[in-house]
């Protein structure tokens, strides 16, 4: 038996006989309940299952935030209700609220362990927070408790495509697809993994398929058509890889744009150089290197390795995570109070150089803390914090860990700008850069002018690698790299990639990295000048800078 709803204007009976009904319908068939419950809510009936219901209808249309008020008031009622705690999350999944939506889908398989949609969900939240090991589990978790998981089955193909396992990737993908037809994302596993084995015929058949079908959302398509870029691209196809590059980078920009174009909005490169302009407004005194030791507890050393997306951060980070005497985190946000505290805020650089370096122990903890959140253990290690955007954190990095080295990655210009523009990335403000080759451009530009002006000013050691001299003399740019860290040279380094397919990567690299050391990185720009025509004058000063030759 029910319980009876909280408030309704009909008598107590007659409420519950709506909410029997509603409960009847939903367990044959959910359409048909959810529209016995929209009626029954219009009626002024209140029950934590038609709430449920009337939520799933307003996630189906894209009303989130409006399915969340709705939830709401039925947790109070069953806060250890799996299922709405389940449905509250992924609601908050889709607003981007990723780190809030991972700790309800916890509380929800705490609620019932049982639940294979908790389950799901949690892995769904954590592959887009980057922990890739507990998304992997989490999938397992969903296909053990319920082996026709169409959902999870496409999680766990994503994932075997990352680390290029097309055998395992292809038949958890195949699975899906005969679970559930509409399930998109096992289709687009396919063809990546169609791509992965040279098949660009064949992925470029199932991705036209997948673009045109009518249920698919705007992001999933934008997504399909970079990947159909990627299909032509390996057929040789660059005008018509560039217009699919092209057209779903415009979707994307045309999703986005009423986030960050609004007009108190600052662009990301408005804020690299907001924060530059400060800098220099600074006296140089004032970021001369204090004396003492900043280290966490033990550890051997601290290094940050960084550059721009795209640049070769993921290849160095996976081939020093290869050394026994390295430890290396990749891409996690360890700086963001400190961040928000003194780059984010109009004047915070200019308190930040005059901050006296006690005064910044508590960014230091909470620096450390969140290492040690995601499993960061460096005792008698060399830690290795990889971000390719700590390059405009360069002066917070200073102040906090002065000791601290910086490798710096380098790549040509063009074909880093290409690739920022052909990779889907979880949109922020910089991504959101990504979505015009001009505005890649610029703000490479912006990034790399304040990164060289910090360097030149603040007492950092610093070693810039070039990707393309580590791909034509591994051994010998490998050597100088571990010198700089202070670590000897072991033949172990050559095997990155089997390190780099055993561990969870991230970023867009992920598949690239896992095949290993290959030249194709190199001069892909050559067959998109084209393209790249109109934003030469804005990188034509960096390529003469790092010394790449011109066009």
């Amino acid at each position: 038996m029910v319980s009876s709803p909280t408030t309704s204007p009909l008598s107590p009976a007659a409420a519950q006989a709506r909410i029997d009904e509603v409960f009847k319908a939903a367990g044959q068939n959910t359409a048909r309940g959810i529209a016995l419950a929209l009626q029954a809510r219009a009626d002024g009936v209140d029950h934590p299952l038609i709430r449920q219901l009337v939520a799933l209808k307003l996630k189906e249309e894209g009303r989130f935030e409006d399915a969340i008020l709705e939830l709401q008031p039925a947790l109070e009622v069953e806060p250890q209700s799996a299922p709405l705690l389940t449905a509250m999350a992924f609601c908050l999944l889709e607003l981007g609220r990723r780190q809030e939506a991972a700790h309800v889908f916890r509380a929800a398989m705490e609620a019932d362990p049982k639940n294979a949609d908790a389950a799901y969900g949690y892995g769904w939240a954590a592959e887009r927070l980057g922990a890739l090991d507990s998304a992997s589990s989490a999938y397992r978790r969903a296909v053990v408790l319920d082996k026709s998981h169409a959902d999870a089955h496409a999680g766990l193909a994503g994932l075997a495509a990352r680390r290029r396992d097309w055998v395992t990737g292809r038949m958890h993908a195949e699975r899906a697809a005969s679970l559930d037809a509409k399930q998109t994302d096992a289709l687009m596993a396919l063809a990546r993994i169609d791509i992965g084995e040279g098949l660009y015929d064949a992925a470029e058949r199932r991705l036209q398929t997948i673009i045109a079908l009518p249920h698919l959302k705007p992001l999933a398509r934008a997504n399909a058509r970079l990947t159909l870029g990627d299909a032509l691209d390996g057929a040789g196809r660059y005008r018509k890889a560039f217009a699919a590059y092209a057209k779903g980078k415009s979707e994307l920009r045309e999703q986005h744009a009423h986030i960050f174009e609004r007009p108190e909005a600052y662009t990301a490169q408005e804020a690299v150089r907001g924060m530059l302009g400060e800098f220099r407004g600074t006296s140089a005194d004032a970021w001369a290197q204090p004396t003492g030791q900043f280290f966490a507890r033990d550890e051997r050393a601290h290094t940050f390795l960084m550059g721009f997306p795209r640049s070769g951060t993921t290849l160095l980070e996976q081939i020093l995570a290869t050394h026994p005497d390295v430890v290396a985190l990749e891409e996690r946000e360890l700086m963001i109070d400190g961040t928000l505290e003194f780059l984010t805020p109009v004047g915070g650089m200019s308190r930040l150089s005059e901050a006296p370096s006690q005064a910044l122990d508590s960014f230091r903890d909470s620096y450390w803390r969140k290492a040690k959140e995601f499993g960061i253990e460096p005792k008698d290690k060399v830690f290795v914090d990889k971000h390719p955007l700590n390059t405009i954190r360069l002066p917070l990095i200073s102040k906090l860990f002065p000791n601290a080295k910086i490798i710096f990655a380098l790549r040509d210009p063009r074909d880093v700008v290409l690739s920022c523009f052909r990779r889907s990335f979880n949109m922020n403000a910089s991504m959101y850069e990504f979505t015009s080759i001009e505005g890649a451009a610029s703000y490479y530009a912006a990034v790399m002018e304040a990164g060289q002006a910090y360097l030149a000013a603040l007492p950092l050691q610093t070693h810039f690698i070039r990707y393309e001299d580590l791909v034509a003399d591994f051994e010998g740019s490998g050597r100088k790299l571990c010198g700089f860290l202070g670590v000897g040279w072991t033949d172990k380094l050559k095997g990155f990639a089997e390190t780099a397919r055993n561990r969870a990567i991230a970023t867009p690299s992920s598949t690239q990295v896992g095949r290993g050391l290959y030249d194709g990185g190199v001069g892909q720009w050559r067959h998109y000048d084209f393209a790249l025509k109109p934003v030469m004058s804005t990188l034509q000063p960096w390529i003469e800078r790092f010394g790449y030759e011109p066009a």
